[in-house]
């Protein structure tokens, strides 16, 4: 029988070719990550820790957090989220879990493909991260250097403001009514969007993974007092969804009206454009699902 003289894990399951569940010697299970990790491994087989660019204890309250999102997301920029969260930990003194790396990762693949396709997205809450999170805020400033010169973009430096954010939110430690306020807010909020879309939402969809996740960043920041300010420069994108996607904008205002009513918090054009955009991704991913079936 072979005989192991270090610590070796053992496959569990296999989410793509970079990100495998493993079982550590005491039975632990843990989230490995690395490059082409799982590429034809099988349950069982013997991971060694040279092969590991990080791994993560996978917590039980974890075991809902959809990795998945990995799948759309190239390595390298996986690789980068993790040397900014390593360089957030040890600058910040902070502790951060899987879920820092998993909405980092999609941000910043979502931010360099917004780049390479010539388009701008306007940034929220500059000023009040600039003033309130001064240590977070000059960690993003040095993560947008080491995204531009590792992945060869040029991102605007009002982009270190939406990482220090991510790093803000995973930092934070709700209290239990905080949580449960949070939790259900996003419940109702996604209520409402399935009856705009007559109630056919594919929860296990890349779309609405983003959704839910964009809703826990949004409710956070009300219930944290973070909001952004508005924008008079998103009229004429929001004028033109709601012309595209009839009846975008009753959904849209129920969601504020909700928000208000639970939250005290009027929602501003920008915090609906970004619901919207979400909203709409959805709606043409239920789209295609009824043209193919």
């Amino acid at each position: 029988m072979l005989k192991l003289d270090k610590q070796v894990y053992r496959t569990f399951k296999v989410v793509n070719n970079n990100i495998v569940i493993v079982k550590d010697s005491n039975g632990r299970e843990m989230i490995a990550i690395g490059k082409g990790l799982g590429f034809k491994k099988s349950k069982n087989d013997i991971v060694y820790p040279e092969e590991i660019m990080k791994t993560y204890i996978y917590l039980d309250r974890q075991k809902n957090l959809n990795l998945t999102l990995f799948e759309e997301v190239p390595f390298e920029v996986i690789e980068v989220s993790q040397h900014i969260i390593d360089y957030a930990a040890k600058t910040l003194n902070q502790k951060y879990n899987v879920n820092l790396l998993v909405s980092l990762s999609d941000h910043i693949d979502f931010s360099v493909k917004q780049f390479r396709e010539g388009n701008n997205t306007s940034k929220l809450f500059n000023e009040e991260i600039k003033r309130f999170y001064e240590d977070e805020y000059q960690v993003g400033k040095c993560a947008i250097q080491y995204i531009n010169e590792t992945l060869h973009v040029d991102l605007p430096k009002d982009e270190a403001t939406s990482i220090a954010f991510h790093l803000i939110v995973a930092s934070q430690e709700k209290t239990n009514i905080e949580t449960r306020e949070l939790l259900e807010g996003v419940n109702s909020i996604v209520n409402i969007t399935m009856k705009y879309l007559g109630n056919q939402i594919d929860e296990d969809s890349l779309a609405y993974s983003r959704y839910i996740i964009h809703l826990k960043f949004f409710l956070s920041r009300i219930v944290s007092h973070q909001t952004s300010n508005g924008s008079i420069e998103v009229t004429n994108i929001f004028g033109q969804l709601v012309t595209k996607y009839e009846g975008v904008d009753r959904c849209i205002h129920e969601i504020s009206e909700f928000i208000n009513g639970k939250f005290n918090y009027r929602c501003t054009d920008e915090d609906c454009i970004y619901l919207m955009i979400h909203i709409v991704r959805l709606y043409e991913l239920q789209r295609k699902d009824n043209n193919n079936g």
